[in-house]
Order: structure tokens, then C-alpha cells, then sequence
């Protein structure tokens, strides 16, 4: 069997074929065209400049997703799209709309051959298994010190166990958030083990508010290189990575670096090429005007309505299956078709993907591999909605987030009166979630608002007991809780337990508190005992090792545009200049002194009253659940 694992290359693919153990590889001439399209004034002129040039061109009729135009196809190499859509861009300016131009040239030659990566023949099948290996090399003082190669540590004869592990391998997935990969090769070359390589600089992005830092990429000749720190392969490991290759037609390499927005169009790209729609180089549609009124009403987002704060038995969480991707499926939304129809590019498009998703999903509790190919689907269809909100994207527009977070909104009051009339009390809800309370039939519940609204609904988890935590001013928070399921496991969020930044000591009392209260509803106040040694025993700080005060702080500017001198500012500050720091990465350190402002990468002491502080706030959500279990107001808050 034949299995297509990687293409490079632009005018010239070079296409990496598996198989019997074996790559083959094979080689294609590529050649494309961009399309132009306007009035027939411009199109004359436009034919003018191309009769002085070698291009070969044709008048001709194509369609986008609002329909034909009438313009001229203009045939050349991958390489030189971007350099003639920016000359006629300079000439024309918007009197001209240039399509196709600046579409990925393995994703369009991978489209255009009929061809896939890593195919298979069902959603079921495995994947191919290609010969990997981890390598994580560890260094200090500019020296690597030892390396880890697939869970083996070698201190000794590093260069040469590396250099057989890259020989030996297809596949190298390498530890470089600090360059250390690079100090490696260079090391390594020196040594007399030399591996033809190339180094990319670090970058960083930012995506839904968040600032992310994506390390050094390397390319190793005749390999396939991703890089430990990519977002998917920390979440879905390299079956997640296999899964993007295989639905967007970009090399695995690719999408390991590039993120999870720009995968969602070159998925929107692919479909497009496979049924002969036009993709634009600018958009010129991004939002309808509206006046205010309109626009208040139009723009508010999903449903969150903040529970009672208190502790609650026999309650369940039901939740919708990619809500808004499936509100775009079943309903037809898309940018040309803001009212919904079955002809809707977008709704074509996204139901092969979310079938897909909902497939894996219903299996992820049998193997790892489905689990994997269902969170990094997740994560594609969770963009796709947030991209059609995004005034860049090829097939975004406002008007059209706004629809399906206004049907959002009507699916889940929906929900929330079918769910009253089995019997239940809606106690919580957050855009796709509700938390219900009662004796109803579940099942039937599930089965009616289904039917009712189309998207698909799993009963997510049935708790024993489930506390709903209250804010500092005392009204229910919408995303502080803990509940016990009745599988014996917890389901956390909002607290410290689930916070990057929180030292372990914390995180360490949270998770022993958890076991303390892995019990039914009316054990709780029983444990309220073991509660209180637990804590006697965290608040003796001198107990635990001071790597257990290291706090891991995550930096979103560099270090002149802070204006709050906080605890990660004075961090930079501290540590040592020769340190490259950017935005997006993770840095940690220990609190000295916090009223000095004194916190360092590496120290043998702690500011014993902030870590006391820090271990108070921590336990307020037990003692509030031991209260209310008890029936008693907690005083802490």
C-alpha cells in the first residue's frame, strides 16, 4: 500500500511516497493560474499589460460564492502568483478583484491531482505508523548537558546517539523552546556528526487574546521535523497533527507550525478548489451597515446566566455537540446566504467535517487515536466559527457570526423549555451547556431537544454532588466549579488546581482536598476533620521543597510595555539579558519578597506570607463546600 506522507516544493513538488518501508519520492512540474475579474474597461487594460509579458491568459466566466464573473484566467508558475496579483494590485488598485492568487501550492496540487495525505479508507482505520523519534536535549550554560531520546536519558556519546536516531528515523520531533535543538546540531557538527539542516526564526501570535510563542523551527533534509511546542501535537500528538494534514492537504510539517485559523482556511481553500469556487485575495465584504438598534440587537453573543452558589445533589450536564459549526450545517449559514439555505458554501463545506467529528467523538472512550482525531476536529470546528466573525477571513463575515449566535441563543431557551417541562430546573447555562437539577427522564429530554433544533446533544456528565462557587461579592460565578461525577472522577474549573500560574504546592493541596471529598452528598460534613489536618499540614510551608513554590507565568508583551509593574515584570526584569525573552512564552519563577517586588528564576528562599495567602485563597472552595454541605453560611466569604 502506497501512502502519500509529505510534499515540498513549489513550481517543482517533490512528493514523499511510503511505502513497504521504503519513501519513494516522485516529481511533478506545477503550474496554476490566478483569475481577474471587473468591468470590461479595466479587463482591456489589464489584457494590454499582458500582452507585452510571455503569459499566456484567456477570457472566461467563473463563479465565487455569490455567483459568475466575467474576467481573464492568467496561467503561470506557483512561484510568481503573489508577485503578479501585487503588480496588477499597484496598477488597479479595487477597480480590479484578483482571485486564487495566494493559495498554498502543495494544498492546490495536492486538490488538483486528486490526491491525499496519509489517506484512508474509512474514518475507522489506523494510521500509518512511520519510525519517529522524540528527541529533548536539556542544556545549561550554553552546553548541552544530556539528551532524551524516545523516554532514554544519555549523558554519554549524546552526538552519536542523536545522529543515529535522526538517521534511523522519518519522522523527528524536537525539544527547541530555547534554542537547545540548535546548540545541539551546531554541537554535533563540531563533533564530526554533521546533519544537514536549516533554522527559522521564533515567532509569536496571538489568537483569541491569548499570546502564543512558537520556537526556532528547524528542517532536516530528507525528514519530516515537527517542533515538541506546537499547540496540536501537545494536545493530540501526532495523530492530531495527521488528521489536519489529512483534511486540509497542507504537509504534516506545516500545519504542526502554522495556527489553528489559518488550517480552517486552507480547509475552506480545499473545498472551494474541489467544487471550482473562486477564493478571494481581498475581501470587500466584511459587515452590512447597520444603525445602533440594530446593531445592539444583532451583536450579543451566546446565553451565560450565573448559578446560585451553593451545593447541589442529582444534577446533570447536558451539552450541545459543536454547537455554532452545526448551527452552520443545519441551518445554511454562510456569507452569501445570511438567512440560511441548503445551498450555503459554508454548510456544504463544514458537514463532512463535523460528521467526522461527531463520529470520533461517539468513539473516543474505545482507543487513544479517536480521542486524538476528536479534539484536534474539535479545535478546527471551534475556529470555524470564530473565523466567520473575522474580517480577513476568505469566507468570514460579521453578518453571519452574528446569525448563528442569534439562533444559538433561540436553540438554547429552546432547550432550556423542554428541559422545564420533562421535570427539570435549569440551574446553569453557558452558550452549548446547561446544568439541570430534578428526577425527569434524561434520556427523552436529550432526545426532544434534538429533535426539536437539530444539533446534536450528549448528556456530558451526571454528578453525584456538584458546587457551584460563589464570587467575591457573592453572587454564583459562571465558570467557578467542582463536581463529583458518578464515575468517581471530578470535573474542576475555575480554581487554582486548573490555573498555569499557580505553584505546586497549591495545585498539590487542591487534588488531596478533591480525595478528602470523593464522597456522596451527605458524608461531606463528615470530612470536614480531614479537612482541617490537611490544612494545618500545607500551612507548615516548611515541608515541602522550594521547587513547590515555583509559580509559571506566562508573558503576553515584552518587558518595556508593561505598565503594571507586576510579579511577571519584575521576573524579566531579574532574569539574565542573555535570555532571549518574547510574548507567548512561559517563564517561571520563585517570590522572594513580594512587598520588595524581589522574584527570581532560581532561589533557596520564599516569601513565607504570600505563599500563606495564596494557600488561604486555595482552600476557600472546600470550606464552602464542607458549609454547605452543613447547611451553614460559610464565613470566608
Amino acid at each position: 500500500m502506497e501512502t502519500i506522507i509529505n510534499a515540498t516544493g513549489s513550481d517543482l513538488i517533490e512528493l514523499w511516497i511510503y511505502k513497504s518501508g521504503n519513501i519513494v519520492k516522485k516529481y511533478f512540474n506545477n503550474r496554476t493560474w490566478i483569475f481577474v475579474a471587473g468591468d470590461a474597461y479595466n479587463l482591456s487594460m489589464l489584457e494590454r499589460s499582458l500582452d507585452a509579458t510571455n503569459y499566456i491568459y484567456r477570457y472566461t466566466s467563473m463563479t465565487d460564492i455569490y455567483g459568475f464573473h466575467r474576467g481573464i484566467q492568467i496561467y503561470l508558475r506557483p512561484s510568481k502568483s503573489m508577485d503578479i496579483a501585487s503588480r496588477i494590485e499597484r496598477s488597479f488598485g479595487y477597480r480590479l478583484k484578483i482571485y486564487n492568487a495566494d493559495i498554498n501550492s502543495i494544498l492546490r496540487f495536492m486538490v488538483s491531482r486528486r490526491l491525499e495525505f496519509y489517506n484512508i479508507n474509512n474514518p475507522y482505520e489506523g494510521d500509518i505508523n512511520l519510525p519517529t523519534a522524540k528527541i529533548e536535549p536539556f542544556s545549561a550554560g550554553g552546553r548541552i548537558k544530556y539528551a532524551v531520546i524516545n523516554g532514554h536519558k544519555y549523558s554519554s556519546n549524546i552526538y552519536e546517539e542523536v545522529y543515529r536516531a535522526i538517521e534511523e528515523n522519518t519522522i523527528i520531533v524536537y525539544r527547541n523552546y530555547s534554542n537547545e535543538f540548535n546548540i545541539l546540531i551546531e554541537e554535533m557538527e563540531k563533533h564530526g556528526y554533521y546533519i544537514s539542516s536549516k533554522f527559522y526564526r521564533e515567532k509569536t501570535f496571538e489568537s483569541y487574546g491569548r499570546h502564543s510563542y512558537m520556537p526556532m523551527n528547524v528542517k532536516i533534509k530528507n525528514k519530516i521535523c515537527i517542533n515538541s511546542n506546537s499547540f496540536v501535537y501537545n494536545d493530540a500528538g501526532l495523530t492530531g497533527l495527521i488528521e489536519l494534514s489529512r483534511v486540509s492537504s497542507l504537509p504534516i510539517e506545516t500545519v504542526s507550525y502554522i495556527t489553528p485559523g489559518t488550517v480552517v482556511s486552507a480547509v475552506e481553500e480545499k473545498e472551494a478548489l474541489k467544487r471550482k469556487i473562486l477564493v478571494p485575495l481581498r475581501k470587500d465584504d466584511y459587515e452590512i451597515p447597520k444603525n445602533p438598534l440594530k446593531f445592539f440587537s444583532a451583536d450579543r453573543g451566546g446565553v451565560v446566566f450565573n448559578p446560585d452558589p451553593g451545593v447541589y445533589t442529582n444534577v446533570y450536564e447536558i451539552d450541545f455537540s459543536s454547537m455554532y459549526p452545526g448551527i452552520i450545517v443545519e441551518y445554511g449559514i454562510s456569507p452569501e446566504n445570511i438567512s440560511g439555505g441548503n445551498t450555503a458554501f459554508l454548510s456544504m463545506f463544514l458537514r463532512e467535517l463535523l460528521d467526522r467529528r461527531l463520529l470520533y467523538k461517539a468513539m473516543a472512550n474505545r482507543l487513544e487515536i479517536y480521542e486524538n482525531r476528536n479534539k484536534t476536529l474539535k479545535t478546527l470546528l471551534l475556529n470555524s466559527f470564530g473565523y466567520t466573525g473575522y474580517k480577513n477571513a476568505k469566507f468570514g463575515r460579521i453578518d453571519a457570526h452574528e446569525k448563528i449566535t442569534g439562533i444559538g441563543r433561540e436553540i438554547i431557551r429552546e432547550a432550556m423549555r423542554i428541559s422545564e417541562n420533562n421535570g427539570f430546573t435549569v440551574m446553569h447555562g453557558v452558550v452549548d451547556s446547561l446544568w439541570l437539577s430534578g428526577n425527569g427522564n434524561i434520556v427523552k429530554t436529550l432526545k426532544e431537544i434534538y429533535e426539536k433544533t437539530g444539533i446534536h446533544i450528549v448528556l456530558d456528565s451526571s454528578y453525584i454532588w456538584i458546587a457551584f462557587l460563589p464570587q467575591n461579592n457573592g453572587i454564583g460565578s459562571a465558570n467557578r466549579y467542582i463536581g463529583l461525577k458518578k464515575d468517581g472522577s471530578f470535573k474542576v474549573r475555575g480554581i487554582e488546581l486548573r490555573r498555569r500560574d499557580a505553584p505546586p504546592i497549591i495545585k498539590k493541596f487542591q487534588q488531596e482536598a478533591l480525595d478528602i471529598l470523593n464522597c456522596n452528598f451527605d458524608e461531606l460534613p463528615s470530612r470536614k476533620e480531614n479537612l482541617e489536618n490537611l490544612k494545618k499540614h500545607y500551612m507548615k510551608l516548611e515541608n515541602f521543597d522550594i521547587e513547590d513554590f515555583r509559580i509559571e507565568l506566562g508573558i503576553n508583551r515584552h518587558i518595556d510595555e508593561y505598565k503594571s509593574k507586576n510579579i511577571t515584570y519584575y521576573l524579566l526584569k531579574n532574569i539574565d539579558r542573555k535570555n532571549k525573552i518574547y510574548p507567548g512564552m512561559v517563564i517561571s519563577g520563585i517570590v522572594m519578597d513580594k512587598a520588595h517586588n524581589i522574584v527570581k528564576n532560581g532561589s533557596e528562599f520564599f516569601d513565607r506570607e504570600y505563599y500563606t495567602k495564596l494557600l488561604k485563597r486555595s482552600f476557600k472552595p472546600f470550606d464552602f463546600i464542607i458549609s454547605e454541605s452543613g447547611n451553614k453560611i460559610p464565613y470566608l466569604y
